[in-house]
């Protein structure tokens, strides 16, 4: 249960020590942490493929590299071969590039420079031929994503282009709320959280990491299709209680925690407890829609078997990968994961504790 130890108001610029909720703690007894064993190989690969673009100098590329993307990606394909492991990591690389341009950098709150950069992108996804882009962050998934089409089915290629559009256009939504301080519902933010999340594409890729090529049956079987959303929803939920502190203090609501707060009228810890407990009820209905799988026939049961384990290991593998990345604990990840305490900073934002 989260609870606060020290109280304050938000709008004061104090800190607040607060414990979150072992997310991790009961969603390893259902899903496996594994590591891929050719993580640093495939890491080196990647990041200098990402070097020669020159999108990260000085101080901004130390920190980018240092987060340990190469291990996240390990942990979340863990069953993936070399090759594949080191091309899935350059998707990782782009996804968590684009998503802090978004957030956070230059496209923040900057509607038209997002729609274009989308527009960039998607266009080098639908047309194999495009001339590369001048957009960096455009070139650079063209690249990546020409070596992932060449080995997949038209089925799988069309899913992973349909999850990357799906993710954008979420994000351009994200944006375009954000450039009038717009709260969205509960209902409305999950919606959009499961696309933002980049869920989705995670999902895909995984068909491609895995060297599967599924008809589309498969994916429309309601029993996927559920491990599908309720898999991205304990996923995105526990990384916005882990990712709450750090956004606070940057005065980001686009989290579940503060969205909770807001309509619910809650205080953080119940709005922690809420979400918490969202995500624990989340995980039975996987456990449910899992055995409701049916049968596709010998040539595809043990595939989908591999697949629905990979799944398994992308949302056990991010989650754990929260405590091993300086990204929203900085270098008391290691203390965080043993206490669940963390100090945030309290910006000026108008809600009760």
């Amino acid at each position: 249960m989260a609870s606060i130890i020290k109280s304050t108001v938000f709008g004061s610029s104090d800190s607040l020590s607060i414990q979150l909720p072992d997310v991790s703690g009961y969603t390893s007894k259902v899903f496996e942490l594994k590591t891929n064993p050719h993580w640093q190989e495939a890491e080196t690969q990647s990041y200098a493929r990402l070097d020669n673009y020159g999108l990260y100098t000085g101080a901004k590329r130390e920190k980018f590299f240092g987060a340990g993307f190469g291990l996240m990606t390990a942990l979340c394909y863990p069953d993936a071969d070399l090759e594949r492991l080191s091309t899935t990591t350059d998707f990782v690389l782009w996804l968590f590039s684009f998503d802090d341009m978004a957030d956070e950098g230059e496209f923040k709150e900057d509607v038209e420079g997002v729609k274009t950069a989308i527009d960039t992108m998607i266009n080098v996804l639908r047309k194999p031929d495009a001339a590369t882009p001048d957009l960096i962050i455009a070139a650079f998934l063209q690249k990546f994503f020409a070596r992932m089409r060449s080995v997949s089915s038209l089925e799988t290629t069309e899913r992973m282009i349909n999850a990357f559009y799906t993710y954008t256009q979420a994000t351009l939504q994200q944006t375009t709320n954000r450039s009038v301080d717009k709260i969205p519902s509960i209902d409305e933010y999950i919606q959009i959280r499961r696309d933002t999340s980049a869920v989705k594409i995670g999902f895909a890729v995984l068909e491609y990491s895995l060297g599967l090529n599924f008809p589309d049956a498969v994916f429309e079987d309601p029993a996927m299709a559920e491990l599908w959303v309720a898999g991205n929803d304990i996923l995105t939920w526990a990384n916005d209680i882990y990712s709450f502190p750090v956004e606070l203090g940057r005065g980001d609501t686009h989290n579940l925690v503060f969205v909770a707060m807001q309509e619910k009228q809650l205080t953080l810890e119940g709005a922690m407890d809420y979400v918490n407990e969202l995500t624990r009820a989340r995980l039975n209905d996987y456990v449910e829609a899992k055995k409701q799988l049916r049968s596709f026939g010998p040539e595809l049961d043990d595939e989908i078997a591999v697949y629905v384990r990979g799944m398994e290991h992308l949302v056990q593998g991010s989650i754990d990968w929260s405590f091993m990345t300086p990204r929203y604990f900085g270098d008391k990840a290691q203390q965080v994961r043993e206490t669940g305490l963390v100090e945030i900073t309290v910006p000026s934002i108008p809600i009760a504790v």
